[in-house]
């Protein structure tokens, strides 16, 4: 890739004399005015990156998820439970409550350890907060890079 000045230049593009350039600043991005060229500064480019790697879509996904979130209600309102306890209290079977303890524990939103021959779960708190607040980081970040119009 051509590089102009801070700007990453897209390949197969001249570049442009500097007396002719003019730079907007708007959502992250430098427009080139001259051929409405969209350019992204290193750091921006870097900061986007660590933005969609921290909304882990499993993550969020597992959170929109009516019977997961029942789960989650659950367990906040009692406590740790095995699964049998969680399941006389869902509609669902079983099985399906399993299922969504299991993917629940992948995304680190549920810790499980094992008494005997049970499987007690309870909320993983503290990696639940450093999600959101890796998050809001990262989006304060954006913002005071990119300027107050980046993100209204």
């Amino acid at each position: 890739m051509k590089k102009s000045g801070p700007f990453t230049q897209r390949p197969g593009i001249p570049p442009v004399p500097e007396y002719k350039k003019k730079k907007l600043t708007c959502a992250c991005v430098c427009i080139n005015v001259w051929n409405m060229e969209i350019m992204y500064t290193k750091k921006q480019l870097e900061i986007a990156n660590q933005l969609v790697g921290a909304m882990d879509s499993k993550f969020f996904k597992s959170l929109s998820e009516p019977v997961r979130v029942d789960i989650m209600r659950f367990l906040l309102l009692n406590g740790q439970s095995d699964i049998a306890t969680i399941a006389e209290n869902m509609p669902q079977d079983r099985s399906v409550i399993s299922r969504h303890l299991t993917l629940m524990q992948d995304v680190g939103i549920l810790t499980g350890r094992k008494e005997g021959r049970h499987m007690v779960y309870m909320l993983n708190a503290e990696h639940f907060l450093d999600r959101f607040r890796t998050l809001t980081s990262l989006l304060e970040t954006c913002v005071k890079e990119c300027g107050p119009l980046c993100c209204k």
